[in-house]
């Protein structure tokens, strides 16, 4: 069975009108919370770019949050290097997880957690964080502690890939309702959540616009200099 990722080819098929919205830094506007960087050193320069408009509605998803609850940025837009970087690497992942698997069933199951560059047959792909108008979320209460999702986010390459299913099995009610109120937050903000992954949220890519029935996306691939 096939799961709907953002490297399926029903999302491949969504057109892109780029809207031309520049990326804005979140370190030099302020009002949301970020950090540490995560992955690798590679991704120091870039995690805290946005698209402007991703932005905006990440300040109103943080208005909707009870008193003491604050959004932080896990990661923003990532580069196409370091997204080829990623994806080799969930693929060693997997390989060492499932030895013997064949060579598409390895594909198909890399792109689960990290969207890939390309196709195996040459067809380029738009990764959702390379737009601009992904983002990968936790919740921290005032003393910048995060709250109880069930999994520690910087730890997830060394997780189950099951217990990062926003609707994850078998953990406690409290992870689960941290889980919903970080959902219902950005879903209220006009976001989609990447159900592989409860920190992933995105507006106006063509993961977005396939899920909400939009024709096309507005953000396309960015390259920031």
């Amino acid at each position: 069975m096939h799961q709907l990722t953002p490297s399926s080819s029903h999302v491949l098929a969504v057109p892109v009108h780029e809207c031309g919205e520049p990326l804005v830094d979140i370190k030099l506007l302020g009002g949301l919370q970020y950090g540490p960087p995560p992955e690798c050193p590679e991704t120091l320069g870039d995690y805290t770019f946005v698209r402007q408009g991703i932005y905006k509605r990440l300040l109103h998803a943080q208005s909707l949050l009870p008193p003491g609850i604050f959004l932080r940025l896990y990661e923003g837009y990532r580069s196409l290097h370091v997204q080829k970087m990623l994806f080799n690497d969930e693929l060693e992942r997997v390989q060492s997880r499932q030895p013997g698997i064949s060579g598409s069933e390895l594909f198909d199951q890399a792109t689960r957690m990290v969207s890939a560059v390309a196709y195996p047959d040459g067809t380029l792909n738009i990764p959702p964080h390379n737009t601009g108008a992904a983002v990968d979320l936790f919740l921290v209460d005032d003393s910048g502690t995060m709250l109880d999702f069930g999994m520690d986010i910087y730890r997830w390459t060394e997780t189950d890939p099951d217990l990062c299913l926003t609707q994850a099995p078998n953990i406690s009610d409290t992870a689960m309702k941290n889980r919903h109120l970080l959902g219902e937050v950005m879903s209220r903000a006009g976001f989609v959540n990447y159900l592989q992954e409860w920190w992933h949220f995105s507006y106006g890519d063509r993961f977005w616009a396939y899920l909400s029935g939009h024709g096309h996306a507005v953000y396309g691939g960015i390259n920031h200099q």
